[in-house]
């Protein structure tokens, strides 16, 4: 059985509270690759995946930043199609909402995804995307840039041990 986003909150490891206005740095780090406007529907999108709780979303855990760097890394990769998502996201949400992504309601963001998980071949990939690099930033390993303060690991209950030293 594949995880899905629908089963992964149904299997109770997050509720759906918003937490943007949670997210608090004491300074931005600069885009490597997105615009202002993508790295916000980035963010909204990934914190409606992992959404704050009681413990941190996707926005606290630094989920919009790592994949910001990883799309920096590997452009050529999928950076044009990631990019080509956002659009359709965007131009979806405005359509339905009046509104881009970000700037739309949280039950709005998710009836949203939750159709482009079962809608046309370009939105399947682009939500198998996003949900796969979301995952990465939040349990992968802090110095790519996500899962901050290794907090993603705790949520886990993962606790790296130290490096041994060979002499």
């Amino acid at each position: 059985m594949s995880l899905t986003r629908r089963r992964f909150l149904e299997l109770g490891a997050c509720s759906t509270a918003l937490a943007i206005a949670a997210c608090r740095r004491s300074e931005p780090r600069p885009l490597a690759f997105l615009s202002a406007a993508e790295h916000a529907t980035t963010s909204a999108a990934c914190e409606r995946i992992l959404p704050h709780d009681d413990d941190p979303g996707a926005i606290e855990l630094g989920v919009p930043d790592y994949i910001d760097r990883a799309l920096a890394t590997d452009r050529a990769r999928w950076g044009d199609r990631f990019r080509a998502g956002l659009r359709a996201l965007d131009a979806e949400a405005q359509r339905r909402s009046g509104a881009p992504f970000a700037a739309t309601s949280a039950p709005a963001q998710d009836n949203l995804l939750d159709d482009w998980q079962d809608g046309s071949p370009a939105q399947v990939e682009f939500m198998r995307l996003l949900m796969n690099l979301t995952f990465e930033g939040a349990f992968g390993d802090p110095s790519y840039g996500g899962n901050r303060d290794g907090r993603g690991w705790r949520l886990i209950g993962f606790e790296p041990c130290a490096p041994r030293h060979h002499g």
